[in-house]
């Protein structure tokens, strides 16, 4: 109504200047990061294909990488992942990880995520280190008009490893702190474990539930109403391997889930895998048997747990299976399947039976102006291409 107002009584260059100052300024570019978590990437050859995580990482590039990566726990070793990163997403693509479980099972892993951010100022846009004890390995930082808070739930208020998944007074007086003296209108906290475990929202699948942060009521409700009472946007966990989208008494939480490709080595996967190493390793004149025993070795989790949900052999739990009678499956595995090839089928049909796989995730965040959306892209579980699943706005 202005324009068409002036359009009357004024010459056009006016007219376009009344116009340009009395309008709405354009957008601002959105702000979009990614969060992705436990991949656990491991040195096998394999791994380096796109069924594992280098595929989430290739399609993250297809989708947009945005300005960062925020990696919520169980991603080691880091140098290994941040060499993989940087090969595929840039050199200079900040990745801040954030510490979980698993990282507390190596000394070289706890070394690598401090030297990540020593002194607690070395990643990016840093405004606050976390307290002593939990130096490097909690943190805050800014970007744009948001707000990021990365909590060490392993910090016991002096190591930076002494609980098994908590949230203790220390470091919620170091959380109260940080967001009472937060300026930006969009607060994000990071954390391995989540609030409470739910179930993933593809195929229902649970697990930690009631040993995550809910093992410890008391701190757990003073975390998520100090997380209230500061307007926090979204929690985002990881560690369930579980994808979810969840308000929980008021909070919102994301769990990424996992970014593996596949969580383990699937009957037709395995047998693939096999026969590619059977192959190459007679090309050397290696015998069958040396060269399965090979395969076998650094994979004798991931193959126990297969042949375990193929076969359920025993009664015993894969956990419990010996390496030599794990190697003894696997070679009668291989040789039954060269023998009838349709066999091959029904290990499979009893794995999928009897366990069940989540599918491979990250999460894609988009923020504009006050809207923020959770962009969630998912595989098949079997290591097969990224899809946008599932979209909601966090309200």
């Amino acid at each position: 109504m202005i324009a068409k107002a002036f359009r009357i009584i004024l010459p056009m260059p006016m007219l376009w200047l009344v116009f340009l100052t009395h309008c709405d300024k354009p957008a601002e570019a959105d702000l979009v990061f990614i969060a992705a978590a436990d991949w656990r990437y491991t040195a096998t050859e394999e791994y380096h294909s796109p069924e594992y995580f280098l595929g989430a990482l290739n399609a993250i590039a297809e989708v947009g990488k945005g300005s960062f990566m925020i990696s919520p726990g169980d991603v080691e070793p880091l140098s290994a992942s941040e060499e993989l990163i940087a090969q595929v997403l840039g050199a200079d693509y900040p990745w801040y990880p954030v510490i979980g479980n698993h990282e507390l099972e190596s000394p070289d892993y706890l070394d690598y995520l401090r030297s990540v951010n020593a002194g607690g100022t070395t990643l990016p846009n840093i405004v606050r280190a976390g307290p002593p004890g939990s130096l490097e390995t909690t943190y805050s930082f800014d970007w744009g008009a948001c707000h990021f808070v990365v909590l060490n739930q392993y910090f016991d208020g002096e190591s930076d490893t002494g609980t098994d998944g908590d949230v203790v007074p220390e470091l919620l007086d170091w959380l109260e702190r940080d967001l009472s003296e937060n300026t930006k209108g969009l607060i994000f906290v990071f954390g391995h474990e989540p609030l409470i475990a739910i179930p993933d929202m593809h195929n229902g699948r649970l697990r930690h539930q009631g040993d995550s942060l809910d093992k410890y009521m008391k701190n757990w409700h003073r975390f998520h109403q100090l997380l209230l009472k500061h307007d926090v946007t979204v929690y985002i966990c990881g560690h369930t391997h579980n994808t979810s989208v969840a308000k929980i008494n008021g909070l919102w939480q994301i769990d990424v889930g996992h970014a593996r490709g596949t969580e383990d080595l699937f009957p037709a996967l395995l047998y693939s895998r096999l026969v590619e190493a059977v192959e190459t390793g007679q090309r050397l004149g290696k015998r069958e048997d040396e060269i399965i025993a090979e395969f076998f070795r650094p994979r004798m989790y991931g193959v126990k747990k297969t042949l375990y949900y193929s076969e359920l052999t025993n009664g015993i739990s894969y956990k419990q299976l010996a390496d030599q009678p794990g190697l003894e499956a696997l070679m009668t595995f291989y040789s039954t399947i060269q023998q009838d090839p349709e066999v091959l089928d029904q290990y499979c049909q009893r794995y999928w039976d009897n366990w069940n796989l989540t599918r491979s995730t990250f999460v894609r965040m988009r923020i504009k102006r006050e809207q923020v959306t959770a962009e969630i892209y998912r595989n098949n579980a079997r290591g097969g291409p990224y899809t946008l699943t599932h979209t909601q706005i966090i309200n």
